[in-house]
């Protein structure tokens, strides 16, 4: 069997069935990996930690050839992710990574970097000396580092942030009118 077709592969799930697909993959001894970490919920009459999966409806799993379509069966898989007319490929490295992590105990959240970050947004530090910072981006260079101001020492200092740092708090819409 050629090794390139027993590398990771990501399939998607129905919602809020990761841990019921990951007993299925289990039991029919499929190797996969479903990356849970622990999350504080709060309810209206009370807060809990609850461990949820990492990534929403996503689990990795590394079938052998004829188990492909094995895991396809299983309730509540609705597919293989697709790239390029074939079944996404995850490199062993980047798996290990979030084993690592998660291991350690690394505070682990998922971001949504879709929203690109613009000057004059608004912006919560989620790691680093800045942490819990609310900051305004004032320039963009590329969608990964933006250069930030923290008010709070009786100045503004620029400070280079890389973007996964940062969560978008705001969109200030008078951007344009600020910008000259």
């Amino acid at each position: 069997m050629d090794l390139l077709d027993n590398r990771w592969k990501v399939i998607y799930c129905a919602s809020r069935q990761e841990k019921k697909v990951s007993a299925y993959l289990t039991q029919r001894k499929i190797e996969h990996y479903l990356p849970l970490v622990n999350t504080l919920r709060v309810w209206s009459d009370r807060k809990k930690w609850v461990e949820m999966p990492l990534f929403n409806a996503y689990i990795f799993v590394r079938p052998s050839e004829i188990q492909r379509d094995l895991v396809l069966q299983v309730p509540g898989v609705v597919k293989y992710l697709r790239y390029n007319g074939k079944d996404a490929l995850v490199p062993d490295k980047d798996v290990a990574l979030i084993q690592r992590l998660i291991e350690k105990g690394y505070q682990i959240q998922q971001q949504d970097m879709s929203t690109p970050l613009e000057p004059g947004d608004l912006a919560t530090v989620l790691d680093g000396p800045f942490k819990g910072e609310e900051v305004e981006v004032h320039y963009s260079e590329d969608e990964v580092y933006v250069i930030v101001s923290v008010e709070g020492f009786s100045n503004s200092y620029k400070v280079n942030l890389p973007r996964e740092v940062l969560k978008l708090k705001k969109k200030n819409k008078d951007r344009d009118k600020a910008l000259w």
